[in-house]
């Protein structure tokens, strides 16, 4: 079964309407749904997302996004992968090996959690998943 990893710099677009890519990210997070696709985030993604949220715009926006990822998650849409001890590890590892890319802690453990699940699509609009050599979508 194909798999989906969305990012942090795809979710913001996703979840408002006046950012220059939110039409397209919609539209592919919703075809990837209507294929079956499992669309996968992790609770760092989500964390550092609502943080920029209710940084950015305000809290209203943040929980909207928080009802999404709820539901998403309630209706088996969207599978929320969590960073353990393990996953952590080896991002700190990423970090060190890419040091010359500046990844942060959230780029390493996305980019874990994708190896580790062969999960082929990326929805990003971050530039240090092909830096490390992953291709992104849109």
């Amino acid at each position: 079964m194909r798999k989906v990893f969305i990012d942090t710099s795809a979710w913001i677009p996703y979840c408002l309407s006046a950012q220059p890519r939110h039409s397209t990210i919609k539209n592919l997070v919703k075809e990837f749904i209507m294929d079956r696709v499992i669309v996968c985030t992790s609770n760092d993604v989500i964390d550092e997302t609502v943080t920029r949220l209710i940084y950015d715009t305000n809290i209203k926006i943040a929980q909207k996004f928080i009802n999404l990822i709820k539901d998403g998650t309630k209706n088996n849409s969207l599978v929320q992968l969590w960073i353990d001890e393990e996953i952590q590890n080896e991002a700190f590892e990423l970090i060190q090996k890419f040091s010359e890319h500046k990844l942060s802690l959230t780029d390493a453990t996305s980019i874990t959690l994708i190896k580790k699940f062969s999960i082929e699509s990326v929805i990003s609009l971050d530039a240090d998943f092909t830096k490390v050599g992953i291709p992104t979508l849109p």
